[in-house]
């Protein structure tokens, strides 16, 4: 084990250097191909624990495969395809028990002393009653193979769920997956800070195409790169028109990197516990601090005002009954789940000066002015995001069974043309992007705009069963909650409440589709699942 240790870290650092090489131009874009090579090797040679901590590892630096008929396969789609067959192929007899089981009568199995079978949660039927529902949609799509494309798209991300949820079994694996997973989330924060840096001590210009040209490329192909050379969201406006520069990392928006910096906090939080040293809790602390900063320097209002969830929601359960009655544990639990919010609040606050202090000579709004304009229905993201949110309800009254065809928001659009290429490449006025890059933005009208209201209740049930499952198991832990207990429970509850804030930010924006952002939903339900089950025993 530890030599498989020894090599992941190497494996790591590795990925870490080549990417910022072939960002920087030094090493030439076919590196690329070495690297998927390498990744899938790693999938081979290592472990099924061990290949899957490898992928969770490289989810900072998959970048795009260059393909003659397609701008943009990302190397994760490859690879989550890869491992999944791998993990079959090692586990085969339990795949082939799964599906006897399915075809199995009741009656039948009785006495029968059944082997080991995949394992899935509660709600996981639900999503495959969404999947199911979506196929159904695109017999009434426009564009059906975009659509199948989208599915598919979701389907391969849904594989590395599989996997998680079937090799991270025991308490040694769960601690160690937490660990890999905060390491890349922490990466992708700690990239951000870079981005942010390099953006302020040069020529904004230059950074600009700089990062369109040789970044955005690199990892999200050209189309998205040449969109970014005069539409992104790297920065945004105050209502007095003042310029607030925003921090992205590596991902192609601000909102989705805020979302990522949002979930490394309940890791974070989870590894405090299993720390066993000073140094390790200062340095964990020291990283929260920087994730909630990471989450104001994106400017992403939306998440902003979704941490008023899980604060409000633990304040709740602070002063509840059962909670009054149950050791001061898990009091001290909610309190630190609350406390990241409440150094947003005082950074946030702060704000003007840090700006200051960091744009000394330059004239950039503060995010303060930002914030304030979540209520002002005058700006000009707000009335775009009202206007689309109208111009989607009339559709779904007009299509409300099956909607346009699961992938196929873009002819809700109006305009669509005959083919979907053209109509992804047009662009909006309104929103000076490519139609292909316009959503609702407000996930539960798009479902319920591309699936229609079957496609809805699936994916309304899949939100209630799950978050009954975390209130469920968040009650049993405050119920029989000892003084003294590991990290488990803490991170099963504390993605269950930062789920919240993802969720209510959902009302505003669809983020959760951006392939990073449902790739670490999926990890951390998964983790979180698998958490509860040891929590406090």
């Amino acid at each position: 084990m530890f030599k498989q240790k020894f090599y992941l870290v190497i494996f790591g650092v590795y990925l870490l250097f080549s990417t910022a090489l072939m960002a920087t131009g030094v090493w030439p874009s076919f590196v690329v191909y070495l690297n998927l090579g390498l990744m899938l090797a790693a999938v081979i040679l290592f472990d099924s624990e061990y290949a899957l901590y490898s992928v969770i590892l490289s989810l900072p630096f998959y970048v795009d495969i260059p393909a003659p008929k397609y701008d943009t396969v990302s190397a994760w789609r490859i690879v989550f395809l890869f491992i999944f067959i791998v993990f079959a192929i090692r586990n085969r007899g339990k795949v082939l028990n799964f599906f006897s089981g399915m075809f199995r009568r009741k009656s039948d199995a009785v006495g029968e002393a059944r082997g080991e079978k995949i394992k899935f949660f509660p709600w996981d039927k639900y999503l495959l009653g969404f999947a199911l529902a979506a196929l159904l949609s695109l017999s009434v799509a426009k564009f059906k193979f975009a659509g199948l494309k989208e599915l598919l798209f979701a389907v391969n991300i849904y594989l590395i769920y599989i996997v998680a949820v079937n090799v991270i079994r025991s308490r040694e694996q769960i601690l160690r997956g937490i660990a890999v997973v905060f390491s890349s989330l922490a990466a992708i924060v700690l990239l951000g800070f870079v981005q942010f840096a390099f953006s302020i001590f040069t020529n904004f210009f230059y950074f600009w195409q700089y990062w369109a040209i040789m970044i955005a490329r690199l990892y999200y192909g050209s189309f998205f790169a040449d969109t970014s050379l005069y539409s992104n969201s790297w920065i945004a406006f105050s209502p007095t028109g003042q310029q607030s520069l925003r921090m992205f990392s590596v991902l192609p928006d601000s909102h989705s990197f805020a979302v990522l910096a949002m979930f490394s906090i309940p890791y974070a939080i989870a590894l405090l516990y299993f720390a066993k040293q000073k140094w390790q809790k200062i340095l964990l602390w020291i990283f929260i601090i920087l994730a909630v900063w990471a989450i104001i320097l994106s400017g992403t209002r939306g998440v902003w005002v979704g941490l008023a969830a899980p604060a409000i929601l633990a304040v709740i359960f602070y002063f509840s009954r059962f909670v009054r009655r149950s050791g001061t544990g898990t009091k001290k639990l909610l309190g630190k789940i609350a406390l990241p919010i409440l150094f947003f609040l005082i950074i946030l606050a702060a704000s003007p000066l840090i700006q200051k202090a960091i744009f000394s000579g330059r004239n950039y709004g503060n995010y303060i002015q930002r914030a304030r304009s979540v209520y002002n229905l005058d700006d000009e993201s707000n009335a775009l995001r009202i206007s689309i949110w109208k111009k989607t309800a009339v559709f779904i009254a007009r299509h409300p069974l099956l909607g346009a065809g699961y992938g196929n928001f873009i002819t809700t659009l109006g305009n669509s043309g005959k083919s979907y290429s053209g109509a992804a490449q047009k662009r909006s006025q309104a929103f000076n992007l490519p139609q292909k890059y316009i959503s609702a933005h407000n996930l539960y009208l798009q479902v319920l705009a591309e699936t229609g209201i079957l496609g809805f209740v699936f994916f309304t049930w899949f939100l209630i069963k799950m978050f009954w499952w975390f209130w469920k198991h968040f009650r049993n832990f405050a119920s029989r909650e000892a003084e003294n207990f590991d990290g488990y429970a803490p991170f099963a509850i504390g993605v269950g409440l930062y789920f919240t804030a993802l969720f209510a930010y959902m009302l505003v924006d669809t983020t959760l589709m951006n392939d990073r952002v449902l790739i670490y939903f999926f990890l951390s339900l998964a983790l979180a699942a698998a958490s509860q089950e040891f929590a406090a025993s």
